[in-house]
């Protein structure tokens, strides 16, 4: 997508937060860089929605370009940085996107 390349070297025993699961790892939906997409995804296809009834004149080649720029940039600066994010941020990560409740 249009990250261009930047950041993408990971070495090898770098332990990153993609492999991070929450405690019950039974949920195969518990995987936070799937959650995080998903939700991101979420908003993406209700701002499309509102921008179309907003401006009509969009047709659905218009709305598949925004759309497109939208993955993208959710891509980029956030899922990307997060595939990447150190091991032991999981906990602080998890609770920042909101993947956990407070105890």
């Amino acid at each position: 997508m249009g990250s261009g390349g930047h950041g993408q070297a990971v070495h090898a025993e770098t332990r990153c937060v993609a492999a991070i699961t929450e405690p019950d790892s039974h949920d195969a939906g518990s995987d936070l860089v799937a959650r995080v997409h998903e939700n991101s995804r979420r908003v993406i296809d209700v701002e499309l929605k509102r921008l179309s009834r907003r401006v009509p004149r969009l047709g659905p080649a218009d709305l598949d370009v925004i759309d497109t720029a939208l993955e993208d940039l959710s891509e980029s600066l956030i899922l990307h940085p997060l595939r990447n994010a150190p091991h032991a941020a999981a906990p602080l990560l998890w609770r920042l996107f909101g993947a956990v409740e407070d105890p």
